[in-house]
């Protein structure tokens, strides 16, 4: 993937600044979508853009200013196949992370209701990283994957869902030994007998939870329900309900130097997820911009211990102009 030398010029939209360092972090997240995009064609698996990436596409053609991500999103049933091709078909550099990876290390690198898929920290070098990602110096670069489930038309049946989510989540986002006003070993209990399942006494609990919580939100089928919808959001943002014909088809949208594609309903989508979505609006970031903010002052710190006078931002660009004089 290529990009001419005034995508990453610092530039104002909006009224925000975005910098050259995170036009380098759109582009490196762009290269891991086209190996996503790449597996998805190949394999015939449709996806759509999602959330910030989805509303960037309608009303910027292109990331929203203020955003540092991609998120995607499939139905459940091309969810679970892009992930079982994940395993085969990602090329060397690259991983899939989170709840179905491979072993430990990957499942801890996103600790999330969804997947991500990232590059390899372990098989970069950082002279070959920057190479491959546009003279991004930060690693495990990456995009948000997440699935579409079904909601049944019983509301019973989704109420008992949304139960059964909500205390697999409560025994997530608390830790079994530092929590001492969470009586976890009783919410555990809990959720066993709710949902039937005896689970593990050892290191693998949480993963385990995480893929209870990942099957308890995909038990029904398009054929069961009328709305589709992102469980994890849902739970929270009742307005999350969609007409399940919202990601029946998809239509192309221009985003930066390539297309994505969109669910063709996608007003309905934007709306129920933003509201009046064409209004520009910085409120509702769900983590702290930019993401890399923790490596970048890492950096710094390391660049001032070794006596590197240059930012790091002057590093990359220099860096950039050495692999190829034209940028």
């Amino acid at each position: 993937m290529t990009f001419d030398k005034a995508f990453f010029n610092e530039e104002v939209k909006d009224g925000f600044t975005i910098s050259e360092l995170m036009k380098r972090a759109w582009a490196a997240e762009l290269e891991v979508l086209q190996v996503v995009s790449d597996i998805c064609s190949r394999r015939q698996i449709p996806y759509f853009a999602e959330w910030g990436t989805l509303l960037g596409a309608v009303r910027h053609q292109g990331f929203i200013p203020w955003d540092d991500d991609i998120d995607i999103s499939l139905k459940r049933p091309d969810y679970n196949r892009l992930i079982a091709c994940l395993r085969t078909d990602l090329p060397s550099g690259f991983v899939m992370t989170g709840m179905y990876a491979e072993n430990e290390y990957w499942q801890n690198a996103a600790k999330v209701p969804n997947i991500r898929v990232m590059a390899d920290d372990k098989y970069w070098d950082f002279s070959s990283y920057l190479t491959r990602f546009h003279a991004f110096p930060f690693l495990r670069i990456g995009i948000d994957i997440f699935p579409l489930d079904y909601v049944p038309r019983d509301p019973q049946l989704s109420g008992l869902q949304k139960e059964m989510m909500q205390k697999i989540w409560l025994l997530l986002i608390h830790d079994r030994d530092n929590c001492p006003c969470f009586d976890y070993d009783t919410h555990l209990q809990e959720v066993e007998t709710l949902c039937g399942v005896t689970l593990p006494g050892d290191s693998s609990l949480k993963n385990t939870l995480w893929k209870l919580y990942d099957s308890v939100s995909s038990l029904y089928t398009y054929e069961e329900s009328d709305y589709i919808t992102g469980y994890h959001f849902w739970i929270d943002s009742p307005r999350y309900l969609l007409p399940k014909e919202c990601f029946d088809k998809c239509v192309l949208l221009p985003f930066e130097t390539v297309s994505v594609p969109a669910p063709h309903r996608y007003h309905e989508v934007l709306t129920a997820e933003y509201g009046d979505y064409m209004t520009p609006s910085r409120d509702g970031a769900d983590h702290e911009y930019p993401f890399y903010a923790k490596q970048e002052q890492a950096l710094t710190e390391i660049f001032r211990r070794q006596g590197i006078t240059q930012s790091i931002t002057e590093f990359c660009r220099n860096f950039a102009q050495r692999q190829d004089p034209d940028l």
